[in-house]
């Protein structure tokens, strides 16, 4: 007699589940790197669990079934998280099982009262510049060391190694990664920049250094050095284009929004520069742009990000500058478009720095592994 299907919970901060699951079910295109190796993964395992996806950001509020069996709920947030009644809809489908994929002291502490078995499934790092920063991180060391959270894996070995440094017992820390989806070995090294175009892509936000890369590409109009910014990404783009219109550079800014992940290595190619500005105070693991841009084969200017650190190295795979220091970005984005040699040799050591971060335990196989454990 077989035994009856474990409730399998999975909370996530956003990204649609049920949206992303019917859109490449009809042959639609992903929107971001691995996005149908997750997606694909979670719907399989309605086979052997009673599987729901709980996402916090989406369209609209929805509980819905999908084809596969996998059950969808979207708590329709779009101004802010509020994890009282993401753990409402939670403490509602009576989990066995938890995969939290955001490390959230009121959904972790509820999971250690309550015993249940929990993977923490993490994409994020965890300043301490601020009292609260510090009282933050303090709260989520504990509660993540506790018995019923028996694996926490992060993404990136940097990241990976600060859980440990806050408290998290090694033996139950991992790295994982996405499968490698692009390689720079299909395209060859640049000799040099042929124009003075410049990428982002990401959350279109203050934290993510969108602001300091504007405020850059301003100073540089006004010192006759004029750089094109193409933004690739959602977020605050209202307030993004009346900041580029108050700079003096509307004309030089171009908002792309979302395209198909298929597209973005491409675009990284076709441009001179791609830019990683992130602030310290923004929860990065290791950005998927920086991967993009090492197959891309374009030189990458990226911050002083502690997460950053030990992944990309200044000079050699990266042009790096001080998180929030828009004068420096300026500064470095001018000289890597001018030096020839520095632009050629991060270009030809692209494929040794994205050798460097690559980890062999990928993201399905951290779930995989932890629900055999039990």
């Amino acid at each position: 007699m077989s035994l009856p299907k474990e409730n399998l919970v999975i909370v996530q901060y956003a990204g649609d589940f049920r949206e992303a699951a019917l859109r490449l079910s009809e042959g639609g295109a992903e929107t971001y790197r691995a996005q149908r190796h997750t997606v694909d993964y979670v719907q399989s395992l309605a086979s052997r669990y009673h599987v729901t996806t709980i996402t916090g950001f989406t369209a609209e509020p929805y509980d819905s079934v999908l084809p596969s069996g996998a059950r969808a709920i979207g708590a329709g947030f779009t101004d802010r998280f509020h994890a009282p009644t993401i753990l409402d809809l939670v403490r509602k489908t009576n989990p066995d099982r938890l995969i939290l994929r955001l490390p959230n002291p009121i959904l972790l502490r509820w999971a250690a009262r309550k015993g249940i078995p929990t993977l923490a499934l993490l994409a994020d790092s965890f300043p301490a510049k601020t009292l609260k920063e510090r009282f933050k991180r303090r709260v989520i060391a504990h509660y993540l060391k506790s018995p019923n959270v028996t694996l926490v894996a992060n993404h990136g070995r940097r990241a990976t190694r600060q859980l440990v440094d806050i408290g998290v017992p090694a033996n139950k820390v991992v790295a994982w990664d996405f499968p490698a989806q692009d390689t720079p070995y299909d395209r060859e090294a640049k000799l040099s920049a042929q124009g003075r175009e410049i990428l982002y892509a990401g959350l279109l936000s203050a934290p993510k250094g969108v602001d300091d890369l504007l405020h850059a590409a301003a100073s540089l109009k006004r010192d006759g050095k004029p750089i094109t910014v193409d933004l690739y990404g959602k977020g605050e783009t209202d307030r993004l284009t009346q900041l580029a219109k108050t700079l003096g550079i509307g004309t030089e800014v171009t908002f792309k929004g979302l395209v198909a992940n298929s597209e973005m290595v491409p675009a990284m190619s076709a441009a001179d520069i791609v830019v990683v500005p992130s602030r310290h105070d923004y929860s990065e693991g290791l950005p998927l742009t920086i991967y993009e841009a090492l197959c891309s084969r374009t030189p990458l200017v990226a911050s002083d990000h502690p997460m950053f650190l030990e992944n990309i190295e200044d000079g050699f795979s990266c042009v790096m500058f001080p998180s929030g220091n828009a004068s420096a970005l300026a500064t470095k984005i001018d000289g890597l478009l001018t030096d020839a040699a520095l632009y050629s040799r991060l270009s030809a050591n692209a494929p040794e720095a994205w050798e460097k971060i690559q980890i062999l335990l990928k993201w399905a196989d951290v779930i995989e592994g932890w629900l055999a454990s039990r």
